[in-house]
């Protein structure tokens, strides 16, 4: 079936007819989970967690250039975000929640109601994107019409400096904020900076950040300032990565005494995970492992 949407669908644009291209993509998973009832305060211990997400995009190129695109996810199920924020995410996406793009000459227009991630906080969303490059400067801008809400993002090379600006009018309280962070690459050492003003004080992280690769080992440190009335140092990130063919394992720390583990083995198509997060003083510990499929 696969192949006969490949050879036989087309898509009528304005400008002519285009042949297009058909692809699908997504992902399924099941998972063994004990998040100490963050989930749901009546689960008990262990136990099974599975998901779906399957994504159908559509693109074609009209003959003056002009690029269009358009897709949708189709998703159920609960999905363990065990290397963020050890969240259950319901994969609850439907064919109305559509995504449609149009690009001409290195600039993207992006369209997808309440689907577009704040350039600034992605807690926030948006529903219409514009981004694209002048020279060495990328520009990246987002809005909600309907609520008067935008955001921005600017990236800028200058040789191996990369600096990037990002802002919004809807932070989280509701204000404006803005954000500047800076990298710099010195052979295996790469060093980074952060720091944002925001419409809440207590919101205005400052960071100074480190990372060193030796092999198959990295290893990286980040200094916090927690809020405008905070020291450096009063909060920090610690981690230590290692990879080597298919097998990859970290352990992080921080100033809270809090331990992350995981460690992941690459299957061929599919990703076998475990992962441990232990939060000092906190019920929020989570212990889960099992397998996604890629497809």
């Amino acid at each position: 079936m696969k192949k006969v949407l490949l050879t036989t669908t087309a898509l009528v644009m304005t400008a002519g007819v285009a042949a297009a291209d058909v692809s699908f993509s997504g992902e399924a998973g099941i998972a063994f989970v004990d998040d100490n009832g963050a989930s749901d305060a009546t689960r008990d211990g262990m136990f099974v967690a599975s998901h779906y997400d399957m994504n159908v995009a559509i693109s074609a190129e009209a003959s003056n250039g002009l690029t269009m695109s358009a897709g949708f996810d189709m998703g159920s199920g609960e999905k363990i975000d065990y290397d963020d924020d050890d969240a259950l995410e319901v994969q609850g996406q439907t064919v109305g929640d559509a995504d449609v793009a149009v690009s001409y000459a290195g600039w993207t227009l992006t369209v997808d109601q309440n689907g577009i991630d704040n350039l600034f906080d992605d807690d926030q969303q948006e529903d219409m994107s514009v981004a694209g490059s002048i020279g060495d400067l990328s520009v990246a801008v987002t809005t909600d019409l309907e609520n008067s809400t935008n955001s921005y993002k600017l990236g800028y090379s200058l040789g191996d400096i990369a600096l990037t600006l990002t802002g919004t009018n809807n932070d989280d309280a509701g204000g404006d904020a803005s954000g500047i962070s800076v990298s710099y690459p010195m052979g295996a050492l790469t060093l980074s900076a952060s720091v944002s003003d925001e419409s809440d004080d207590g919101e205005d992280d400052t960071s100074i950040g480190l990372t060193y690769a030796m092999d198959a080992i990295t290893v990286s440190y980040t200094s916090i300032t927690p809020g405008s009335a905070g020291s450096m140092g009063d909060e920090w990130d610690a981690k230590i990565s290692y990879a080597t063919g298919a097998m990859s394992a970290s352990i992080a720390l921080d100033e809270a005494d809090a331990t992350t583990m995981i460690a992941e083995y690459d299957l061929g198509g599919a990703t076998a995970f475990a992962a441990m997060h232990d939060k000092p003083g906190t019920a929020s510990d989570l212990t889960a492992f099992g397998v996604n499929f890629k497809f």
